[in-house]
């Protein structure tokens, strides 16, 4: 069965809009049929302080079941050199690529939640997301994901990118 994803990627190593590239080439041939890529944003590092981030939004169809998805996602970040540390801290890396949503369901696993449990409070998500998927409501709060942008207390700045 078909389900449509909506995915949170960012990137603070390395040639940081080289790395979704690749990273979008390689969800539209590893993982589902890509339906809309949201613009680039620069924001700052979540929970420590590091170089900044670009961060989007990918919404996809895949056939993939949810766990399986996840780790397509693992095997890209590996794929394009994201190693993962044992700690709980926020950590740099050259991709970092998330489920937020996926449309109709509810997942609570060891290794995966969807909705993803902090997107709703992280305006680099929901501003890319809402750019391409303004109307998507989030299936625990039951509001859309433009409305949770207009009411997010995040007070952390976004811009959009230009490049170099």
């Amino acid at each position: 069965m078909e389900s449509k994803v909506l995915l949170s990627l960012g990137s603070n190593l390395g040639v940081r809009e080289e790395n979704i590239a690749k990273a979008i080439a390689l969800l539209q041939s590893h993982a589902g049929h890509i339906l809309a890529v949201s613009p680039l944003y620069e924001t700052p590092s979540w929970g420590y302080e590091d170089a900044p981030y670009l961060n989007n939004a990918v919404c996809l169809t895949t056939e993939k079941a949810p766990l399986e998805l996840m780790q397509t996602l693992l095997d890209i970040e590996s794929e394009l050199g994201r190693e993962r540390s044992n700690t709980p801290q926020y950590e740099a890396r050259s991709i970092d690529l998330d489920i937020a949503l996926i449309e109709g369901c509810i997942i609570d696993h060891p290794k995966l939640q969807v909705p993803h449990p902090r997107m709703h409070l992280r305006n680099f998500v929901l501003q890319p997301a809402a750019d391409i998927c303004p109307s998507w409501v989030h299936e625990k709060i039951n509001i859309s994901i433009s409305e949770l942008l207009l009411i997010s207390e995040d007070s952390s700045e976004i811009s959009p990118f230009i490049g170099v």
